[in-house]
């Protein structure tokens, strides 16, 4: 599973935490704000706080950190929108791809904790308009579409578009680094998910070839379909083989390395 949200999230929301470190110590505009949006929130005045530090911002709009502690104060209200604009502001005032990059992630991070994958994948979308290459933007938009196509429950309908999705992006991280065993694992399960699709198709052809049997056109074509889908199950089965024993070889080669002190 990709480190992205832990990490991201930790560097944000410990934020309120630390507010008492955050004074100011000189007397312009920015600092004398952010020093009320500090108090308004030891206080736990959340609204003043947002307030007061769009105002520092507005006096110094390049200090990534006042934006953070603003995002984190719509947060904190619930204004999930305000809080992404506050994240996305210091893009405006950087060139640099992998910063931006940053910036678009960690606006996916809080729209994960709050559950809200469409924004999620929006951002980690937009990120990878900076950072093509970015593992952790591609294994998380792997997630969120193996997810949505059933993979994560033993209940939920396959669905054949979004799991191939999935599977393209996790064939992406593993481009760009073939040792990253949470995309083996990750593809593994969408492909055996995908496996039942193919599977609920040859037993509808199967039920064909029955129901028309009085029609040797019908059941021709029928048969043709339960041979075809009959390959594909197999052409899947053996990736999955191939992906199984891939994970064990890395999973060996990590375990090695531990006891070797690596």
């Amino acid at each position: 599973m990709p480190t992205l949200k832990r990490g991201l999230l930790c560097g944000l929301f410990v934020l309120s935490i630390v507010l008492s470190g955050c004074s100011s110590k000189s007397d312009d505009a920015a600092a004398a704000h952010r020093s009320l949006g500090n108090e308004a929130a030891r206080k736990g005045d959340w609204a003043t706080a947002a307030t007061e530090y769009g105002l520092s911002a507005q006096a110094n709009p390049k200090d990534r950190k006042i934006w953070e502690l603003k995002a984190n104060a719509h947060m904190k209200l619930g204004q999930l929108q305000e809080a992404a604009e506050s994240l996305k502001k210091p893009a405006e005032f950087t060139s640099d791809p992998a910063a931006k990059a940053e910036i678009y992630r960690l606006i996916a991070a809080m729209y994960l904790d709050q559950k809200q994958f469409d924004e999620a994948e929006k951002a980690f979308s937009e990120a990878l308009k900076y950072n093509p290459k970015d593992e952790d933007s591609l294994s998380w938009l792997g997630e969120i579409a193996s997810a949505r196509g059933g993979a994560r429950s033993m209940t939920d309908r396959p669905d054949p578009i979004l799991l191939m999705k999935a599977v393209g992006y996790y064939d992406k991280v593993i481009a760009l680094n073939p040792e990253n065993l949470f995309a083996y694992v990750n593809k593994r399960i969408a492909l055996t998910k995908y496996v039942l699709v193919e599977e609920e198709e040859k037993t509808q052809a199967q039920k064909l070839v029955v129901l028309e049997r009085k029609d040797a056109a019908k059941v021709a074509a029928a048969q043709t379909r339960v041979t075809q889908a009959s390959a594909r199950i197999d052409g899947y089965n053996k990736e999955i083989e191939s992906l199984s024993k891939k994970i064990k070889e890395l999973v060996a080669a990590q375990k090695a390395k531990k006891q070797s002190g690596g």
